[in-house]
């Protein structure tokens, strides 16, 4: 049980209700585990629900800024030897140790909430060994930001080009970029349209999603959808021997 007296994040009560998504969480991570190897980095990991999906990973380090969700995350893995548990603000100074030490990060969910979201890119991409990737999980389209996203302390929704320039910017090279759930981006944006008021996520709204993730899932494994209520982004560190600084109008997988 999370501890909320602890916490200063605000969504705690949301991340609580998330946890009995269990397809939803494990469809986000199966597409985040195929991008990566370690030793990876989650950034922004919460209560952890997320992270129960990546522990057979080897080398695991998961991160947060907030001392409370901290204090949570070294109880519930502590068992767990290949995960190690660490606190800094990634729009901050890093720890030194991590400067290119990583093959791998993911952030889940997390830079929308992040104020200076280009800082917090180019420390990633610091963090990162030559050819390192970062995968991202962004909340997409503009259009579909609402009441609930500025309660969760979302400060944004990405379009694709955006956080492509950002990337770019950062430094790095657009390996594969792609939208995921259509079917969650419309409840969300006529949810809003509908609800006026107890806007917050109840366990029985999550309960009726999951059950058709599935459904869903397999259906966008076929189909390319052209919207979703999340984008993934990879992108990798760029090899400084190729002094090459990709374009914007360079091709990347939309897959």
């Amino acid at each position: 049980m999370v501890k909320k007296d602890m916490i200063k994040y605000k969504g705690v009560s949301t991340l609580e209700v998330l946890k009995e998504a269990k397809n939803y969480n494990k469809w986000i991570a199966d597409e985040i585990i195929k991008h990566i190897s370690p030793p990876v980095l989650e950034i922004g990991a919460g209560t952890g629900n997320l992270t129960e999906n990546f522990i057979k990973i080897k080398q695991l380090y998961i991160n947060d800024k907030d001392h409370g969700l901290v204090t949570h995350l070294k109880k519930k893995f502590a068992k767990e030897n290949n995960i190690i548990t660490t606190q800094f603000d990634i729009t901050k100074q890093i720890p030194k140790n991590f400067t290119a030490f990583f093959k791998s990060i993911y952030a889940i969910n997390v830079l929308e909430h992040i104020k200076n979201d280009e800082k917090a890119l180019r420390n990633i991409y610091s963090m990162l060994k030559e050819n390192g990737k970062v995968v991202l999980l962004i909340p997409a389209k503009k259009f579909a930001y609402t009441k609930l996203d500025r309660e969760l302390g979302h400060l944004r929704r990405y379009e694709k080009s955006e956080i492509i320039q950002k990337l770019i910017d950062a430094g790095y090279v657009i390996d594969k970029i792609y939208f995921l759930n259509i079917v969650g981006l419309l409840s969300w944006y006529i949810r809003d349209k509908v609800k006026k008021k107890n806007i917050n996520l109840k366990p029985y709204h999550i309960s009726i999603f999951d059950s058709i993730v599935p459904l869903l899932r397999k259906i966008e494994s076929f189909i390319k959808v052209p919207i979703g209520i999340s984008l993934i982004v990879v992108a990798k560190k760029r090899n400084k021997k190729s002094g090459v600084k990709q374009n914007f109008k360079y091709k990347y997988k939309t897959i």
